[in-house]
């Protein structure tokens, strides 16, 4: 891409612009974390936050405010219709990826806070790792008192709202934490497939909590059509999910922390290296048996 094409080039407002969407994606997917299901604490909270007065008007009016900025978007971009359009479909379906994308965005390039433009290449990718591997290391961190809080408080946190609902809240900062990341460095990534397999444990982190939440919804909804043990099996299932996402952060630090201590990375690479090879002579063995088994012309 030559360099008349970067959007650095854009009128002036175009930065101010962005970081103001930025905010109204954060804060869309705020609202997001704040009432799913993070756990046995704020239960509540997330109740008394959904059935409030302003909380389906201030999800509408983030949409809202969504999907008309990216109309207006779309007739700032220079590239094809098709491609506009579907940046515009994407933002309007989920709002959080306002962060990455807009329909007046260039294509491969990622506008990112505090520095701007950035070409999507490996560059840029190398760049945001070093710039989010602490505070995400940090906010990784978190889930060590909020293990202790669920795992040990037991009866406490039913007794005592105000830590159940810091136990909530401090959960939900670490899932926008890491869907934020996430989202920014897929959308970095040349290769984002590749990059979501490597990365697969951070997309589970994402994902648990929205399933749990589909199954609270399916679960209020046919309440009444549930007989006591089908209800309890539900619940039960919805333990499984917090259980799970508990473990994928825990794997989640450790593989953090391995990468804040090169040696004992690297160690980690090489034993990493020796099983695969070890299995690739396996495979390799027993390919070549089958090979001694055809039928020689």
């Amino acid at each position: 891409m030559s360099a008349s094409s970067i959007p650095s080039q854009a009128p002036q407002g175009s930065n101010l612009r962005q970081g103001l969407m930025l905010v109204v994606a954060v804060a869309f997917l705020s609202v997001v974390g704040l009432v799913l299901p993070h756990g046995d604490s704020g239960e509540e909270f997330r109740a008394w936050l959904m059935a409030h007065a302003f909380f389906r008007p201030f999800v509408i009016a983030l949409w809202l405010v969504v999907i008309l900025e990216g109309i207006a978007g779309l007739f700032a971009a220079h590239d094809a219709w098709p491609a506009r359009l579907k940046r515009l479909l994407l933002t309007t379906l989920l709002p959080p990826l306002r962060m990455i994308t807009a329909s007046s965005q260039p294509a491969g390039w990622l506008w990112l806070p505090g520095i701007g433009w950035k070409p999507v290449g490996e560059d840029t990718t190398e760049q945001l790792e070093q710039k989010l591997a602490l505070p995400m290391l940090i906010l990784t961190l978190l889930v060590l008192p909020v293990l202790g809080a669920e795992l040990t408080g037991g009866e406490t946190l039913e007794n005592h709202p105000r830590m159940a609902l810091a136990t909530h809240l401090m959960t939900c900062i670490i899932w926008i934490g890491f869907t934020m990341e996430f989202l920014w460095m897929v959308a970095a990534a040349p290769a984002k497939l590749a990059y979501c397999l490597k990365n697969w444990i951070n997309l589970v982190i994402i994902l648990l909590p929205l399933i749990a939440f589909l199954r609270v919804l399916n679960i209020f909804r046919f309440t009444r059509m549930l007989r006591a043990g089908k209800l309890l099996r539900a619940y039960r299932l919805r333990g499984l999910w917090t259980r799970l996402w508990r473990l994928a952060l825990l794997f989640n630090l450790i593989e953090r922390l391995q990468r804040r201590d090169p040696a004992r990375y690297c160690a980690s690479l090489e034993k990493k290296i020796a099983d695969l090879e070890e299995e690739l002579a396996k495979l390799r063995g027993r390919l070549a048996e089958q090979r001694e088994k055809l039928p020689h012309r």
